[in-house]
């Protein structure tokens, strides 16, 4: 497990949503993902947006990805950025995109409500 705790069940129900909803690669052609091939991508890296940070956990930019294009692949951000502007329009990304790089911290308070959030979508 990534985290410990309640952060750690928030990790797994997003995990879980992911894997509920998603079935192939967002980022290549890699078909029904299973098991630790089938990895929640971020579109931003958690580690430049911050775990504790709500932008992390904002199920429109996470997306299922094979651990290659997750792992070595750097979350291949280019196609999923383009594949993202697809689905929720350029002004919506570039929003994100300027919130990230203005290192904007919007800290979570409610991790319960976090899991609750995924495991309900």
């Amino acid at each position: 497990m990534r985290y410990k705790g309640i952060k750690g069940k928030a990790w797994d129900a997003v995990k879980r949503w992911c894997r509920r909803t998603y079935k192939d690669c967002y980022t290549c052609p890699a078909k029904n993902l299973v098991g630790i091939n089938a990895q929640s991508g971020h579109y931003q890296p958690v580690g430049l947006v911050g775990s504790n940070n709500v932008k992390a956990w904002d199920n429109r930019f996470i997306r299922l990805q094979c651990s290659y294009c997750n792992g070595v692949g750097q979350g291949r951000q280019a196609v999923f950025r383009e594949k993202l502007v697809l689905e929720h329009g350029e002004a919506v990304v570039a929003q994100y995109d300027k919130e990230v790089e203005a290192h904007k911290v919007d800290p979570v308070k409610d991790w319960q409500a976090i899991i609750d959030r995924f495991d309900n979508l």
